[in-house]
């Protein structure tokens, strides 16, 4: 059986810095990364995931919230009046996942769904006090779990990294597609 080459990234790109090597996880990674085709997607999910799996276990003993349930709340208390349509498409989540946690948290009394004053038509989501009292409870560890993970950016990294980031996403529609 022929093995197959995997793509090569350009010279131009930086080579992993070998004072990456300082411990077992870190030479794994190196090694994982130095031929990597998909480095910087690679990279994002690799941060995205130590970032938000140790929160997802304070949010169920907490709080007794599944991932999903824990996005909509988030959302909610950002911008209440969303329907669960609209949190599926900012979040990228699937729509099942999303209108199953919305049923989840009605049985909870952690929401609820109003008609929507443009459209009475539509259903649209509230938090119920409960509902923002759960959302206050956890947004601190978020908070500090950030704060953490940026800490070794200086406010100047900081800035560039948020401007960067949002760029990325104001040129999602060209690629991204939900799920």
């Amino acid at each position: 059986m022929e093995k197959r080459q995997q793509p090569r990234r350009s010279d131009a790109d930086e080579a992993i810095p070998r004072a990456l090597v300082f411990n077992t996880r870190a030479a794994v990674l190196a090694s994982i990364l130095e031929h990597n085709p998909i480095i910087d997607a690679y990279l994002l999910n690799y941060l995205a995931n130590f970032y938000v799996g140790p929160l997802l276990k304070v949010v169920e003993a907490r709080q007794g919230l599944t991932r999903p349930e824990w996005i909509v709340i988030f959302c909610l208390s950002q911008r209440e009046g969303l329907n669960a349509q609209q949190i599926g498409e900012v979040t990228g989540r699937a729509k099942s996942s999303i209108s199953h946690a919305v049923k989840l948290l009605q049985k909870k009394a952690l929401l609820v769904r109003c008609p929507d004053p443009a459209d009475g038509r539509r259903q649209v989501l509230m938090l119920t006090d409960r509902g923002r009292a759960a959302y206050l409870d956890l947004v601190s560890f978020f908070v500090e779990r950030e704060k953490g993970m940026l800490s070794c950016l200086t406010q100047s990294e900081r800035s560039t990294l948020r401007k960067l980031m949002i760029k990325l996403t104001d040129n999602m529609e060209s690629w991204a597609k939900s799920y």
